[in-house]
């Protein structure tokens, strides 16, 4: 199954609008924006975490499954990233309490179409630990630009036949008088 710019323009909207839709929820834990990534493709995530803690979180670390790889660790002020095979670690810093944070991170995907689950961490400076699986969506490989526009190309075929039709019916309705 293959999907077009629509499809993830779609799953995008839907995305942000469930995001929007349950403001409770999409603060209470980890999560992942955009929550997709192409299969055979690279895609930047911004991880938005907040501290629901009353202790100042001091470290977070992200772990990838196996299908997924860490293309690059974006730095976030105030905090020093380090990568290290499948898991990404920002540290040095700290969040307060009530407050988020925005980590970014380019995924590789060489994973089939399908769910995968990150597993997040917050470490806290009085030792406690808050993991949280973070769900993205791999999509199907995006189809070539020629495909799009073969595509495109016969759409516009098809409209220039239909609009020419509706002239041709139109004229043969509208007769002039003399004719009658």
């Amino acid at each position: 199954m293959r999907c077009s710019g629509w499809s993830s323009l779609a799953i995008s909207v839907c995305s942000a609008a469930l995001a929007l839709a349950l403001p409770g929820r999409a603060s209470a834990h980890v999560v992942a924006m955009p929550g997709y990534i192409p299969s055979k493709g690279s895609e930047s995530l911004i991880l938005g975490v907040p501290n629901e803690r009353t202790d100042p979180m001091t470290s977070f670390v992200v772990r990838v499954p196996s299908g997924l790889e860490i293309e690059h660790v974006h730095p976030a002020p105030g905090w020093v990233e380090a990568v290290d095979g499948s898991t990404a670690r920002w540290s040095g810093g700290s969040l307060a309490a009530r407050e988020q944070v925005d980590f970014r991170l380019t995924l590789r995907a060489n994973a089939e179409p399908g769910t995968v689950d990150l597993d997040a961490e917050q470490l806290y400076d009085d030792g406690g630990v808050v993991a949280w699986p973070v769900t993205i969506t791999v999509t199907p490989a995006a189809q070539s630009p020629s495909q799009n526009i073969a595509l495109a190309g016969v759409v516009g075929l098809i409209g220039v036949l239909v609009v020419a039709a509706v002239v041709m019916v139109s004229r043969r309705r509208s007769r002039p008088l003399q004719e009658k």
